[in-house]
């Protein structure tokens, strides 16, 4: 077992901060200049299109429209410090409030991925994720002061969560159009909605069994995501014996699941709206390595 106090260097976790730090500045701030903000965190009397819940924003008087224009400024502004490193801590838990405050106010404003950011910030806020590639950290570095470590247990976690947000997902796709001895058409349909797709996708319906073949490989890659937090574990305890061990070391399996990860997000990105769901799930891939494997990796000298 890993102990709740281990500590290891803060690259992994630093990382899925500037990641989330970043998407987050991103995504609100996208909200404020399409002005979608005013119909989902907005009450009726203002515009919005349904009732709204209570939020911390209740402690600031309410979810006005200025109120509303503050906590999103607020959550810009906390989620650039939180990327670039500065004050980490006082910018995480800023950005934890801004975020919860705003996507917890109806039941349009916010969804799954929205809940899934607000779990990692809460998640990092404890984790020591200003410790590398951070404003933080170089001033430390300057006053001549040791690198601060990250919690590994924090980055395991989050190494959890993508786990669990993928299998889930899968398990709750046991729909005809999904499993592999179904017709496999979701893909195909999802691609041919106006709602979801980036652009006319047309040209796409005759081919049918691509999108087949892509919603199966879809439904097995989350289904065996599992695997993925074994593998980093058999990485972490590689000198142990066992026959299963030294088969998951032979070839690191966490590099061709996340290599092919990217590809489908990369892809859901570029034609599907699906919000800050990719940039979430790719800012968690960093939390399958070890701090220590990752800082190798970003300060390996190049070859002359």
């Amino acid at each position: 077992m890993i102990p709740w106090d281990r500590r290891e260097p803060a690259h992994a976790v630093a990382l899925v901060r500037v990641a989330f730090g970043l998407a987050i500045a991103g995504h609100l701030g996208r909200m404020w200049a399409t002005g979608a903000w005013r119909w989902t965190w907005q009450a009726t009397a203002d515009g919005g299109l349904v009732n709204l819940f209570h939020t911390p924003i209740d402690w600031i008087g309410g979810p006005t429209p200025g109120n509303v224009e503050a906590v999103m400024a607020l959550g810009i502004a906390s989620g650039l410090c939180f990327a670039l490193g500065l004050l980490t801590p006082l910018a995480n838990l800023a950005l934890a409030w801004s975020w919860a405050a705003l996507t917890g106010l109806g039941p349009n404003a916010g969804g799954s991925y929205d809940y899934l950011g607000g779990a990692v910030l809460w998640v990092l806020l404890f984790s020591g994720c200003g410790g590398a590639c951070s404003i933080d950290a170089a001033i430390r570095a300057r006053l001549g002061r040791p690198p601060v470590e990250a919690y590994a247990a924090a980055r395991w976690l989050l190494c959890w969560q993508l786990v669990v947000m993928y299998d889930s997902t899968a398990w709750h796709k046991l729909s005809s159009g999904w499993v592999p001895w179904g017709s496999l058409d979701v893909l195909w349909y999802v691609l041919q909605q106006p709602t979801w797709h980036r652009f006319e996708m047309s040209w796409l319906a005759p081919l049918y069994p691509l999108t087949q073949l892509g919603t199966l490989t879809t439904w097995c890659f989350e289904h065996s995501s599992p695997l993925l937090v074994l593998a980093a574990w058999f990485r972490h305890t590689r000198a142990r014996a066992g026959w299963l061990r030294a088969q998951f070391n032979r070839v690191d399996f966490r590099l061709p699941f996340l290599a092919f990860g990217l590809v489908l997000h990369v892809l859901i990105e570029v034609t599907l709206e699906v919000g800050s769901f990719s940039l979430f799930t790719l800012g968690l891939y960093a939390a399958c390595f070890s701090g220590e494997e990752l800082r190798r990796a970003l300060t390996r000298r190049r070859p002359a």
